[in-house]
């Protein structure tokens, strides 16, 4: 595939696309926060946008405490982006497509992936 970058084990950006590509491909099933629905192996998360950067970030002092450089060292909050996309989900049994929302980081990858739930009744 010389036309791609496998930037993990789990994601592969078309080559000719920066690292906030409009979509990218995901190899391995990569659960959601809720850990019973996972995105689907295979499938490709579209329309990706940053959604807010850097000090913008609601839990930027989380992250950096969270998620350390390999080498240990601490990540700068404008190393950090929250992004969402829209992706098929599966809960193993039922597809369906979501917005989705995680935090990227250059040295990091993509981390907590969670589905946006808006315009649920979550009531039980």
């Amino acid at each position: 595939m010389d036309n791609e970058i496998k930037i993990s084990e789990e994601f592969t950006l078309p080559r000719d696309l920066s690292a906030m590509a409009k979509k990218f491909f995901v190899q391995t099933e990569k659960t959601l926060r809720d850990g019973v629905w996972f995105i689907k192996k295979g499938s490709k998360v579209t329309g990706v946008k940053v959604i807010a950067a850097g000090e913008k970030i609601h839990d930027i002092k989380r992250l950096i405490e969270t998620y350390p450089l390999p080498n240990g060292e601490k990540t700068q909050a404008q190393d950090w982006y929250k992004c969402r996309g829209t992706a098929t989900i599966t809960d193993g049994q039922t597809e369906k497509v979501k917005e989705i929302h995680w935090y990227q980081c250059e040295n990091i990858g993509k981390v907590e992936f969670k589905e946006k739930r808006w315009g649920e009744n979550n009531a039980t």
